[in-house]
């Protein structure tokens, strides 16, 4: 997996640009002034959690949960699949951030900005996988490469929300739900090919 290629996977499962109608409304909903101090959380927060999975990830699921890699991409490409489908159809993941209250900046820069809409379980193992086949440095560029578009995307959200319109955002969520649906299932066959091709 090259630098792109990683940058691309990590993009998709993030969605920074199909996330926007989102952010805008968190930003709505957050105490005046403080918006940016939820982004900024979001990404600090996201970031960390991200990094940590990445490096510590293979030693909490080896000896903490007794568990193989393939265990992981199989429920993470399933948990995708459900995801991208959900979303595509119905909309959730946009409703459950709305029914959230208004908390402080800190709060929902961490949930559910931060977790699970940005760096969530397809995000942690996208990471992991992109350490795992092509080492530290594709997962730390595009861990940084993500989220710095992301924390650009953040700071200028209402103008980009405004040039790009609605409707592009919109579409633009529903291409990505595809992208994540067809890595979810990438991530199922890469799973299952390790049991049906592992030594008995």
């Amino acid at each position: 997996m090259s630098y792109v290629e990683a940058i691309l996977a990590l993009f998709a499962i993030v969605d920074p640009i199909g996330n926007i109608p989102i952010l805008l409304h968190i930003a709505e909903h957050t105490p005046a002034g403080q918006s940016q101090k939820a982004f900024n959380t979001a990404v600090g927060v996201g970031v960390i959690i991200l990094l940590a999975f990445s490096f510590a990830g293979n030693a909490i699921l080896n000896h903490i949960f007794h568990i193989q890699l393939a265990d992981l991409q199989l429920a993470g490409g399933i948990l995708l699949l459900i995801i991208a489908i959900d979303h595509l159809i119905f909309g959730s993941l946009r409703r459950s951030v709305e029914v959230e209250g208004t908390f402080s900046p800190y709060e929902i820069g961490c949930v559910p900005l931060a977790c699970p809409l940005l760096a969530g379980p397809g995000a942690m193992v996208t990471s992991l996988t992109t350490l795992e086949r092509s080492g530290p440095a594709e997962a730390i560029v595009a861990i940084a490469a993500v989220f710095g578009v992301l924390w650009l995307i953040m700071r200028f959200i209402e103008p980009i929300h405004k040039f790009l319109g609605k409707m592009v955002c919109t579409v633009f969520s529903k291409v990505m739900c595809l992208f994540i649906a067809a890595i979810g299932v990438h991530m199922i066959m890469s799973g299952l090919q390790y049991y049906f091709t592992a030594p008995k």
